[in-house]
């Protein structure tokens, strides 16, 4: 089985508790799921800043049991969002500099 969420276990007021960070693309699945306004910017943000396989995402959007109309457009809204910026693009520089 692929794992795909760190754990670690943290002490809190003398209890063991088990921290889950979910990997990036699980999340960006979970806001996907809402596809509300607040969502649609974060994912795009992130895409922006940290591009994700949009085909690895909407592999795990089919994965989910989402209603059918719900995964047609998470996953219209994962294909549709720009491609990510060119190293160079991202640094500022232009052809020629």
């Amino acid at each position: 089985m692929e794992k795909r969420a760190i754990t670690k276990t943290v002490d809190v007021d003398d209890r063991k508790v088990l921290a889950v960070a979910p990997c990036p693309e699980d999340i960006i699945v979970s806001k996907l799921a809402r596809l509300s306004d607040k969502d649609k910017e974060f994912v795009e943000g992130y895409h922006q800043a940290r591009p994700f396989d949009r085909e690895l995402v909407v592999e795990r959007i089919k994965a989910t049991k989402l209603e059918a109309e719900l995964q047609e457009r998470a996953i219209n809204f994962v294909r549709g969002l720009a491609d990510a910026p060119k190293a160079d693009a991202a640094a500022g520089k232009t052809v020629g500099s």
